[in-house]
């Protein structure tokens, strides 16, 4: 559907509406069609997020079946205001998700935790390497190599932590942010 096409069926639409008020839904609309064109939308993206002629017309007539006042005019799109009910609707619906979802994030903060504690071994190596040798009054090749190479698998793990870490922290708020999202009723979610 064009523009055309949805001001003309939106206008036969409005038919119990007298011809001025009318005429100020149509310019209303034309507006929209003018300030989604200068966006760069088509008309065919524009009647999308207009709606149906049909709801519209129906919407804005069941809005003006009363006394008419120069204020109230119609806007597409509105976003609904949910009620508690939906609310705690949702909250319930999403219970059994959430506990299952984040303990198996909690599990793999445990893992990055692990991955932290691996690290920071490796890295203390070397202290425990002279401690040995100050101790034990032994200077052993073997474990001196041992301990380079533990400290490089160090910076191995050291770039894994990193990386784990700002994934899972990624993972959490944008799940977080999804059920508020959720919550509040809006339908953009992360």
């Amino acid at each position: 559907m064009d523009k055309t096409q949805f001001l003309n069926e939106l206008e036969a639409k409005l038919a119990g509406l007298d011809s001025e008020e009318k005429q100020e839904v149509l310019a209303d609309y034309m507006e929209h069609f003018a300030v989604g064109e200068s966006s760069g939308k088509t008309e065919q993206e524009i009647v999308f997020d207009l709606g149906s002629p049909d709801e519209i017309a129906r919407d804005i007539l069941a809005e003006r079946g009363g006394q008419l006042s120069e204020e109230s005019y119609y806007m597409p799109n509105q976003q609904k205001k949910r009620g508690a009910g939906f609310k705690v609707g949702i909250f319930l619906a999403m219970l059994i998700p959430n506990l299952i979802i984040y303990s198996l994030l909690l599990s793999f903060w445990g893992v990055v935790a692990g991955f932290i504690g691996s690290t920071v071994g490796f890295f203390l190596t070397p202290l425990a390497f002279v401690l040995d040798a100050v101790l034990n009054q032994a200077f052993e090749w073997y474990k001196f190599f041992g301990t380079i190479g533990i400290v490089g698998l160090g910076f191995v793990f050291l770039v894994a932590t990193i990386w784990l870490a700002k994934v899972m922290v990624m993972v959490t708020v944008g799940y977080t942010k999804f059920n508020f999202h959720l919550m509040k009723g809006e339908s953009r979610h992360v």
